[in-house]
């Protein structure tokens, strides 16, 4: 579990590849989690563990607006982990209990469906969703312009599901692994295509003048403190730099 959140952690951290097979090891112990109590828990260690591996840097923050410090900011991070993440006890227990009357298949679909709806009806504090890490991915993240960020979360969770179908098959020969190979690689590459596509058509119309807009955002939470130890003048002089130094790069 902990190489699931691991390998989430450097997904959101620009590593978009690893957005298609994160949730393997996750899926792994779901799978052989027999009651609904075990499935329980397993759900809300998945939420302590990506809000560790993913939304540490909110639990310093915190700390420091509360003044309380980084180990109790980080502490009541994870208690509010299951409000954070509230998406993945549904996809758990959606997993479970329709995995055990329809099948691997209806658990599957059902799980993944349970994830972008709790999403989308529960709007989360950080409003963070899984296809937010496929942003590096170029062509990939053109699709949201057809289905939006929940449609990429829902292909991520379906591709995860199809190569754990796949794994499961690999003692039956190459045969049995066509079908959920081909579910896990035909919508990626049909988003590639269209986002190439997409891509295509901005080159041709570089020629048109356009207006680029760049945000930055320079993150620094500590301003009071910094007002503290160094004096108003350089404190406000040091967040001005940096701002100026960010939008020199943007």
């Amino acid at each position: 579990m902990m190489a699931g959140a691991l390998a989430l952690a450097a997904y959101a951290q620009g590593a978009w590849p690893l957005g298609f097979v994160a949730l393997l090891p996750w899926l792994w112990l779901l799978g052989r989690a027999t009651t609904l109590p075990r499935t329980l828990l397993l759900g809300w260690a998945m939420t302590v563990l990506l809000a560790l591996a993913g939304c540490y840097w909110f639990g310093f923050a915190i700390g420091r607006f509360t003044g309380l410090g980084p180990a109790a900011g980080l502490a009541l991070l994870v208690i509010a982990a299951p409000l954070l993440q509230p998406q993945l006890l549904a996809w758990a227990l959606a997993r479970q209990l329709v995995g055990r009357q329809r099948g691997a298949l209806a658990g599957a679909l059902a799980g993944a469906a349970a994830w972008v709806g709790v999403e989308w009806a529960l709007l989360k504090p950080l409003g963070d969703t899984l296809a937010h890490g496929l942003y590096p991915a170029l062509r990939l993240r053109q699709g949201a312009d057809l289905v939006g960020t929940a449609g990429l979360t829902l292909m991520l969770l379906l591709a995860n599901e199809a190569l754990l179908a796949a794994l499961s098959r690999r003692a039956q020969g190459w045969r049995a692994l066509v079908a959920p190979l081909g579910a896990a690689l035909l919508p990626p590459l049909l988003f590639a295509a269209h986002g190439q596509a997409v891509l295509a058509r901005i080159d041709q119309t570089q020629a048109v003048p356009t207006l680029r807009i760049g945000m930055v955002q320079a993150n620094i939470t500590d301003l009071e403190e910094r007002r503290r130890s160094q004096g108003s003048y350089e404190a406000v002089r040091g967040l001005l730099d940096l701002h100026f130094a960010m939008s020199h790069d943007a």
